[in-house]
């Protein structure tokens, strides 16, 4: 991969991969989970990995592609050196953590998910990011544990994983000497999930939800998470749920603070 072609972005926008894309003889099993001059396709996937920590844009796309190193097929191969071609191409890019006004440490999050995500398990993926005083400090790409039966829900679900992280994240300023004093502001694109999280009424959009994701409006009721709406345009954390086109890719990785510096 030293003299491959860099490509724009990790993976192919709108493409999917499956299970059924995995071989089914051992002999092809074996074919294809080690190659690279005898590198197993799960160390090349590890290695990268470890990229992530500096490298939120890369996040999504190696979370799904560690799903099939078990049996890794031809198109998942094929994925996973898209990911090496985009890295050689941006290797020279950084994590920004400050940005212009870095007396600001009020912490600012995004959430959002992908309805049905997983055609394997028709499970959805959560995401958040999170930003303090200019710089993204926690992110996450996530299969949800169970199958959600709407996007609210999806989205309900992913706010919940965010307000979970939030929490830890107020406490941790607090005891580095930040206190927040305000709610933490955490941007959905939903509509339905922030009036959800708002109303203490159960009805049959609701119901069936684990109470585990109810904490949120308690959340909301102290005053320590407040969520806003924001436009799927202005989405960072959509990033982290799905393949971008290229010129969607580019915004919301400069948003992350990854680039030329």
């Amino acid at each position: 991969m030293q003299d491959c072609q860099p490509v724009s972005t990790p993976l192919v926008a709108k493409s999917t991969l499956t299970a059924a894309q995995s071989p089914s003889t051992p002999t092809k099993i074996e074919e294809y989970k080690v190659y690279a001059n005898g590198l197993n396709y799960l160390e090349i996937v590890g290695a990268i990995l470890y990229v992530t920590q500096t490298r939120p844009d890369i996040q999504y796309a190696i979370g799904v592609l560690a799903q099939f190193g078990s049996n890794p097929g031809k198109p998942h191969l094929e994925a996973l050196k898209r990911v090496m071609r985009y890295l050689k191409g941006t290797a020279h890019f950084k994590l920004r953590l400050g940005g212009n006004d870095t007396s600001n440490t009020d912490l600012v999050g995004w959430t959002d998910s992908d309805w049905a995500q997983d055609l394997d398990t028709r499970r959805s993926v959560s995401s958040f990011t999170f930003e303090i005083a200019g710089g993204h400090i926690s992110w996450s790409s996530k299969k949800q544990p169970t199958v959600a039966h709407s996007t609210v829900e999806a989205e309900y679900m992913a706010a919940s994983h965010a307000t979970r992280e939030a929490i830890w994240l107020r406490t941790l300023l607090e005891d580095l000497g930040y206190p927040q004093v305000n709610a933490s502001v955490i941007h959905a694109d939903n509509q339905g999930c922030i009036a959800l999280s708002r109303n203490p009424v159960a009805h049959s959009r609701a119901k069936h939800i684990d109470i585990r994701h109810h904490f949120i409006r308690e959340r909301i009721a102290n005053s320590e998470i407040d969520l806003q709406y924001c436009t799927t345009h202005d989405m960072i954390a959509d990033i982290f749920t799905k393949p971008l086109a290229r010129d969607a890719f580019t915004k919301f990785r400069a948003a992350l603070g990854v680039g030329e510096f």
